[in-house]
């Protein structure tokens, strides 16, 4: 059993929910004027099992070409880096984060409730977190506690320059937030740097109204 064979199950129902299979990097995307939805299927091999992962991915295309220049990404990923990701079992009661595949039998119970949480859960957050106003405002409601996939200078970054961009009267907020932080293990000098120019810059920054 090899992650294309788990990819190739769910092909046809997200073709019929708007999403393509990106064939390169394997993993499904609806794409926006303004950015893209995506899920992406992990998948690791044991002995005799395997253990899938299922993420879903918003990409805002004008905070990752604002963070890209501050924040140090490599030039192949820089076009695919997303602005939150996202795993089911934070939306919802579904499964454990990492599931334990070991037959057949399985396999198909674990593409049936995956879709059923896509129907009933996924595709409304995917949804609704396209709209840069909502996403700037989930990033809000978590300024306290990060999301579990994001370290905080990945929050960092690209919450104060979400809200910078969408809902100036929340930056403020966000930047004291943040700049609060910066002396976690998480940042380095190095990181302490780039983020200090990177509200520099948004601080003189006037974005046009979205």
């Amino acid at each position: 059993m090899r992650k294309k064979d788990v990819i190739c199950l769910h092909s046809e129902f997200f073709k019929e929910n708007g999403f393509e299979l990106n064939q390169s990097q394997l993993f499904f995307e609806k794409v926006f004027p303004h950015g893209k939805q995506i899920i992406y299927v992990h998948f690791v091999e044991g002995s005799d099992e395997i253990w899938v992962e299922y993420h879903l991915g918003i990409r805002i295309n004008e905070v990752e070409e604002l963070v890209k220049k501050f924040l140090p990404t490599p030039i192949e990923y820089a076009d695919q880096s997303i602005t939150l990701i996202q795993t089911p079992n934070n939306l919802g009661n579904f499964h454990p984060r990492k599931i334990r595949v070991s037959n057949p039998k399985q396999l198909r119970e674990l593409v049936y409730s995956v879709e059923n949480f896509f129907l009933t859960t996924g595709f409304k957050w995917l949804d609704q977190m396209i709209d840069p106003i909502i996403l700037e405002q989930e990033f809000l409601d978590h300024k306290e506690d990060p999301f579990e996939s994001y370290n905080m200078v990945e929050s960092a970054f690209r919450s104060t320059g979400l809200s910078k961009l969408y809902n100036p009267e929340d930056y403020p907020i966000l930047r004291q937030s943040f700049l609060e932080k910066i002396n976690s293990e998480e940042m380095t000098p190095f990181t302490i740097a780039a983020f200090l120019q990177f509200l520099n810059y948004l601080d003189n920054f006037n974005p046009v109204a979205a």
